[in-house]
């Protein structure tokens, strides 16, 4: 089933790579690398948004906001959800404290306007494993950390290997009252 939603998730955003990007604030559809002008890279994770600064042929360049901690970049200053990673020597630029701007090209075939198709199948898996025994919650029910310590005792109860786990907690996350879903820079 994965499989099947996976060929039209992306049958559909090859669709979208023809047309201009029109939108002021895409959502990436799948971890990207975001390069800069200097030739280093970050590695953008799923659903993190994007502003669009300049629309170029088959790539975008845009602009990601988050907070830095070393060569990782978060989407809060509480480091809740990682949103990039960065090579040695990408640079940032510096808003207040440790928020900070990446900017950079992507190209336009791992971005989306839609932002609730980047968590659809994450949306399944998630009402899939958590109906077995109980009603679920509704993502934004909750804040980023709550949905941390819910998902401690509950990746036993689900029997959730690690990868399973992560996925599941980041669109949790993502989803969350204070997600990135929900952010607006």
């Amino acid at each position: 089933m994965k499989n099947v939603v996976k060929i039209i998730a992306t049958f559909v955003l090859l669709l979208g790579t023809f047309s201009q990007v029109n939108a002021d604030e895409l959502f990436v559809f799948q971890d990207a690398q975001l390069k800069a002008d200097n030739g280093k890279s970050a590695k953008i994770f799923l659903g993190v948004p994007v502003k669009v600064k300049k629309d170029m042929d088959t790539s975008a360049k845009v602009s990601v906001y988050g907070f830095l901690d070393g060569e990782n970049v978060y989407s809060t200053k509480n480091k809740e959800l990682l949103i990039a990673t960065l090579d040695k020597g990408f640079k940032t630029k510096t808003i207040k404290g440790n928020e900070v701007e990446l900017v950079g090209t992507i190209e336009k075939e791992l971005l989306t306007e839609n932002g609730a198709e980047v968590w659809e199948e994450h949306e399944e898996f998630f009402y899939e494993m958590c109906t077995q025994c109980h009603a679920a919650q509704a993502p934004s029910h909750h804040t980023m950390i709550e949905w941390e310590a819910l998902m401690l005792p509950m990746k036993g109860f689900a029997k959730l290997d690690d990868e399973e786990n992560s996925y599941l907690l980041r669109y949790l996350k993502s989803n969350a009252s204070n997600g990135l879903v929900k952010t607006k820079h």
